[in-house]
């Protein structure tokens, strides 16, 4: 049995009309897929992985999340973008994020920390994402509107941080470590990064 919003997120896939094409048109040509039961039950969301040669990055997005009940108005999935050669670190992060947002039924709001107890990534001082707004692309990447100009989904880009950065993010705010990044000039791209915290 079905709640009323488990039915509302369900409905209204015209709503998305033309998705496919804006997020290829900003992240790239696609170059696969990771299906919701890719590990023998439905996980209730896809891998997309997209390709854009002339940057040398993959962007994954998930696919399924806008019709989770996740209470999220509008609906949202999530992307990462790494270089090409860390396109299986991206997987990870997009995966282990979504998991949380559908096992506990909440969504992203902009800024927000997904901080993590351990390294995200072995070998890494990552114990987090920032929920952000893509640093590259334009905002029609991350607002996806309908034909009448109602915005329909949100795509939050997926920025790992480091253990040292989410300490200072605490501290100072998400505005003054964007200010580090920016003044190190900081590449959020290469998960081989060093931590400006």
């Amino acid at each position: 049995m079905t709640t009323e919003q488990e039915r509302t997120a369900m409905g209204g896939a015209h709503r998305f009309v033309g998705l496919a094409e804006n997020l290829e048109r900003h992240a790239g040509t696609p170059t696969g897929a990771e299906p919701p039961n890719v590990r023998g039950t439905n996980r209730g969301y896809g891998l997309v992985f997209f390709y854009l040669e002339r940057y040398h990055l993959t962007t994954v997005i998930s696919s399924g999340l806008r019709f989770q009940p996740l209470g999220a108005d509008p609906a949202q999935e999530l992307a990462c973008t790494v270089y090409k050669e860390q396109a299986e670190a991206a997987r990870h992060l997009v995966d282990l994020t979504a998991e949380v947002l559908v096992q506990q039924r909440t969504h992203l709001v902009p800024d927000q920390i997904v901080p993590n107890e351990q390294p995200l990534l072995p070998g890494t001082e990552f114990h987090g994402v920032l929920a952000s707004g893509h640093p590259m692309f334009p905002p029609e990447f991350t607002r996806f509107t309908d034909q009448d100009g109602v915005e329909q989904l949100q795509v939050f880009t997926l920025l790992p941080v480091t253990l040292g950065e989410l300490n200072y993010i605490l501290d100072h705010g998400v505005t003054a470590l964007r200010q580090q990044w920016a003044r190190f000039e900081v590449d959020v791209f290469d998960l081989g990064r060093p931590s400006v915290a």
